[in-house]
């Protein structure tokens, strides 16, 4: 199955609602409410849900769950106390600089710094919508990108859920190796005010995929270089690294990375460290590349760590290149194709360095999945 002509067939504009009946512009931006302890965030279980509370969830669909993360926190401080909370309630929006939603006890929206976001159960506004997640989730993901691309044009769908979907889009599309649409999918979330936990899904080369697909992506890259987008300048430099236009895309690489998205030029640096000689990974680099991985937000480190132990592997530095493919396997698993082949890479060095134990131990931890989608893909 083959969707690289269908999925670009017409341009996706997002849809934002424009009343909902409800006061939005009435927001509470008052941030000092994150630091209320989770009693005061979350209406008890059984307390009546307030009358606004009740016309959120007629207008904008069922409640939704997030994982939000404190300012700074980075790398694995997520893991420490008071460094992430749970927010629940009826979202109204969400954008890089701010988050809206509606709790069940709300006398007014509450705002909370939208880029912060670093995991959600979405609750959704149409039951397509739903079903083309519950594929997503299931590893349909042949089924994601085509009923994906008719649903986008529901009109009364809020805008965070049109991009989350597109999101998963661009995820299935590299589980199945089409390169060439995913980076055209991703294109939407480039050209609009997506938050970075969407962004970072950016189908950059992050293991192999330069020898694998490389030559197939040089022309749709080359068109890419010249968008106006920063991100999609980034995907097709990436992918021009080592073929006949190396030079512009080091050129355009270089210069994204002091870009001022934060997102932009630490993606730019990791895809640097391609230049790196195997003979100087360990004893010169590898310190100040995981220092960078461990700077970035926490939605910004899956592809980053792949390439780390990616490179890690070709400089015979095989033991590290596994300990950081099992933190994807870890920290990721809803980077399906990350994670998938983090593990595959992880078991196949234990094997070639004859640590068969361990290779069952990972494989054990770790059990492929069956998918369905994934044997029906065209490469």
């Amino acid at each position: 199955m083959h969707f690289a002509v269908s999925i670009v067939a017409q341009r996706i504009g997002f849809v934002n609602l424009a009343c909902v009946g409800i006061s939005w512009l009435s927001i509470i931006t008052c941030v000092s409410l994150v630091w209320f302890c989770c009693d005061t965030l979350f209406a008890q279980e059984g307390e009546p849900a307030s009358d606004l509370y009740q016309q959120a969830l007629d207008k904008l669909g069922s409640e939704s769950r997030m994982e939000w993360l404190e300012s700074g926190a980075v790398s694995l401080k997520r893991w420490e106390p008071g460094r992430s909370i749970e927010l629940r309630g009826v979202l109204v929006e969400w954008e890089p600089t701010r988050l809206v939603l509606v709790r069940k006890d709300a006398k007014g929206p509450t705002t909370f710094p939208g880029d912060q976001v670093i995991g959600i159960d979405p609750g959704w506004k149409e039951k397509s919508f739903a079903d083309v997640h519950r594929h997503f989730m299931e590893h349909r993901f042949a089924e994601v990108i085509s009923e994906g691309q008719s649903i986008l044009k529901t009109p009364s769908v809020p805008r965070w859920q049109q991009r989350l979907i597109v999101a998963e889009m661009v995820q299935s599309a590299c589980a199945l190796g089409q390169w060439q649409v995913a980076g055209k999918v991703y294109g939407y979330l480039a050209q609009d005010t997506s938050p970075q936990v969407l962004l970072s899904v950016i189908p950059l080369p992050w293991s192999d995929e330069l020898l694998t697909a490389g030559k197939g992506m040089r022309e749709p890259a080359a068109e890419w270089l010249q968008r106006s987008e920063p991100e999609m300048q980034l995907l097709g430099a990436s992918w021009l690294v080592g073929s006949e236009q190396n030079g512009l895309a080091i050129e355009m690489l270089t210069r994204l990375s002091n870009h001022e998205s934060s997102l932009v030029s630490n993606y730019a640096q990791a895809q640097l460290w391609r230049g790196v000689p195997p003979s100087e990974i360990e004893s010169t680099y590898f310190g100040k590349w995981v220092a960078l991985r461990d700077t970035m937000p926490l939605a910004l480190q899956a592809g980053p760590t792949m390439l780390l132990g990616h490179r890690l592997e070709q400089s015979g530095a095989w033991e590290l290149a596994v300990a950081e493919w099992l933190r994807i396997a870890s920290l990721y698993g809803d980077r399906y194709h990350l994670k998938s082949r983090a593990i595959e890479r992880a078991i196949a060095a234990c094997s070639t360095a004859g640590a068969t134990d361990q290779a069952d131990r990972i494989g054990a931890r770790y059990p492929r999945e069956t998918d369905k989608s994934l044997n029906k893909k065209n490469r």
